[in-house]
């Protein structure tokens, strides 16, 4: 169980308005240059306003368009004039994500993520790297406000374009008193910072909300704010890994493209299965590790996730850089956490999952106010369609970050959303693992356990013989009795009859048919059908697999006490998926179980079934065979062959079929995955690696 929190957007009904247009001009910003004057406004001569609105990655991508066509001699930012040494502490840090906060007595903290994707920390880098002055401006008064503006979804620059877009926030905007205060002594920065860049021009960065007040102020006389000059502490931490999505608006892999992409390095050709993590494999004869599998490096893993992001999550926008496209990018993220989900569980997605998947993410988007969907939209949509693993891996692809280790050469801090009170939304996790009796209030989240040196592991495989693993074998036990109930409640019903009561009760009042014929003033009752025998084998078919691919490993093993069944089973190679030394993980095709124990031979080589065409054939013989009660219970997609009820009948059994679809995906896919052992020793250890 792990906990995820997300950032709210701050959405609002300009996000409804602007959906009227978000279909109408898709892509114009590719190839298409900005108009600097509408973007940029010049209140005085050599001084040009940008608007923005703060920490989201479109805005990033058109400061970098606007920074290379104006090209300033010096930038200005909406930032507190006492933070100059920390911010450029933070910026020289990057991309390492750092995080600046400050506190006075009686009032608010001030805190700033320095992340790649933060319009001001991009500006901050593109004067750095061309040695050119920065000024910070906004005066530091006490601002008790606190309030979100409503901000409409940035993506609607790809439709709008930017100007129209800035040109809305811009003409909407209100501010009080307190910000009139700000914006004056912002003025006079500016003012400043001009006459010290001489005939240089001077692009000033302000959230949108300000830039108004911002021009209007600059054309009037100007004093020094009466504001604090230094504060008594300014802290530069390193910020934990695990924070990055409770503290970024945008998702951490979105970061992680800007950063990769703003450098200008060729980006190499990465496919979706280079993204994926492998594990070791083990090879049928000689155990050896494949080569090129196991042991990756977990951070060239990351970069090469965020290569596959680049190519398939980005589009070419004005400035000559491909910006990250929030829409793209989710369905690179879709992509990564499919691949994924189906290597670590052996199950596959569904197109119907994809498309649902899609649906249900814009519609979370639409009720927050917003045109796209965020990883917290994400997450809930993979929850909804799949189950908690894979809402897992979405996540664990979305907050993809390759520069952030936990140990820093500062002092590194852990926050929660909740504690900046950023209207932060949770998301709890609940991964199938072992867990104990006496369960923590928090549990930290679960790694899956990966080898320093697949050697290690690969000793574990010294042992002779194979085993289950018993915790398993409970679960397909209880399983197994619950088909046996269902199966002889179905003859039950169909043998049952209904009757209006005349002289008995028999098996009780039919409520359902009594209420159907309320009309007729008539109590009805029933009696329930005697069903000759009781459940004996039991066999269930996920997959027929009748070219022997998917499932070519088959096996047949014996109970080890009296509360066990004897079992034969085809299945994935297990070998493919060593998750611990000596533990391997494999998935059903299909099985079967029969009672009492220490009866079964192997069914495999029998010659008896030679004629059985496929495993699954050769399932249901053998349950027909080894049953000694009359009644052998079938699940599977479709009823067996008509051969086969011919086979039962002539040794006076029948086959009961229970489709597939009438039982639970969620229980089906808990007993579906099966872990053997390499002998058992390992039982001891199993808990650790499997989940």
């Amino acid at each position: 169980e792990a906990s995820h929190e997300r950032r709210r957007p701050a959405g609002g009904r300009y996000s409804e308005r602007l959906l009227r247009y978000s279909g109408s001009a898709v892509g114009r910003l590719e190839g298409v240059d900005l108009d600097l004057d509408r973007l940029a406004p010049e209140p005085i001569p050599g001084v040009r306003i940008l608007p923005v609105v703060h920490e989201r990655i479109e805005l990033t991508g058109v400061v970098r368009a606007a920074l290379d066509l104006f090209d300033p001699a010096g930038v200005a930012l909406e930032l507190p004039t006492t933070l100059r040494e920390a911010v450029g502490r933070a910026v020289r840090r990057l991309p390492r994500i750092s995080l600046i906060v400050s506190e006075e007595p009686g009032e608010e903290a001030l805190v700033w993520t320095v992340a790649p994707g933060d319009p001001f920390a991009e500006a901050l880098r593109w004067v750095a790297e061309r040695g050119r002055p920065t000024f910070c401006i906004d005066p530091d008064l006490p601002y008790p406000e606190r309030h979100a503006d409503a901000v409409p979804d940035p993506y609607a620059l790809w439709s709008l374009g930017p100007e129209s877009y800035l040109e809305l926030l811009t003409e909407r905007a209100a501010a009080s008193e307190l910000d009139r205060r700000r914006e004056a002594g912002m003025a006079f920065h500016v003012r400043q910072g001009k006459e010290r860049l001489g005939e240089g021009g001077l692009l000033v960065l302000v959230g949108a909300a300000h830039a108004r007040g911002l021009a209007e102020a600059l054309q009037g006389p100007l004093a020094h704010p009466f504001a604090r000059v230094r504060r008594t502490m300014v802290e530069l931490r390193h910020l934990h890994p695990r924070s990055l999505t409770a503290l970024l608006p945008d998702a951490p892999l979105a970061h992680a493209v800007w950063e990769r992409v703003r450098s200008g390095e060729e980006i190499p050709e990465t496919d979706l299965e280079g993204t994926l993590s492998r594990r070791i494999s083990v090879i049928k004869f000689g155990l050896r590790v494949i080569a090129g599998q196991g042991g990756e490096d977990e951070a060239r893993r990351k970069r090469r996730l965020v290569d596959y992001a680049i190519r398939e999550g980005t589009r070419w926008g004005s400035g000559g850089l491909p910006w990250p496209d929030r829409r793209r990018l989710s369905r690179a993220v879709w992509r990564i956490a499919a691949g994924s989900y189906c290597e670590q569980t052996g199950e596959s997605v569904a197109p119907w999952q994809r498309r649902l998947f899609f649906d249900f993410a814009d519609r979370c988007a639409r009720l927050a106010g917003q045109l796209v969907p965020g990883l917290y939209e994400w997450v809930t949509a993979a929850r909804g369609v799949g189950d908690d693993n894979l809402a897992w891996e979405v996540f664990d692809a979305g907050r993809t970050y390759p520069w952030q280790e936990d140990q820093a050469e500062i002092e590194t801090a852990r926050i929660e959303g909740t504690e900046l009170d950023l209207g932060t939304r949770k998301i709890r996790f609940r991964r199938r693992f072992f867990r104990t009796k006496r369960r923590p209030i928090a549990l930290p989240v679960r790694e899956r356990p990966r080898p320093e040196d697949p050697e290690e592991w690969l000793r574990g495989f010294d042992s002779a013989g194979l085993c289950s693993y018993p915790p398993e074998d409970l679960v397909i036990e209880d399983y197994g009795r619950f088909l046996q109930k269902k199966a002889i409640s179905i003859l039950s019903a169909e043998r049952s009859r209904t009757e209006p009561f005349s002289s008995s009760l028999l098996d009780g009042i039919d409520i359902r048919e009594t209420l159907r014929n309320v009309h007729e003033r008539r109590v009805y009752v029933q009696e329930r059908g005697r069903v000759p025998g009781q459940a004996g084998s039991v066999v269930v078919i996920f997959d027929r697999d009748p070219a022997s691919e998917r499932f070519p490993f088959a096996m047949t093993w014996l109970g080890e006490h009296d509360q066990e069944s004897d079992m034969a089973f085809y299945a994935t190679p297990p070998t493919e998926q060593v998750v611990g030394p000596g533990i391997m993980r494999a998935t059903y095709g299909g099985f079967m179980l029969t009672l009492p124990r220490g009866r079964l031979y192997d069914v495999w080589t029998d010659p008896d079934y030679r004629f059985a065409r496929g495993k699954a054939e050769v399932l249901v013989m053998a349950a027909v065979d080894y049953s000694l009660e009359k009644i052998v219970v079938h699940v599977a997609a479709n009823p067996p062959g008509e051969w086969l009820r011919r086979y039962a009948a002539a040794q006076a059994k029948q086959i009961l079929h229970i489709p597939l679809a009438s039982l639970s995906p969620v229980t089906l896919k808990k007993i579906r995955v099966l872990h053997i052992l390499a002998g058992r020793d390992k039982r001891p250890i199993a808990k650790d690696y499997v989940w």
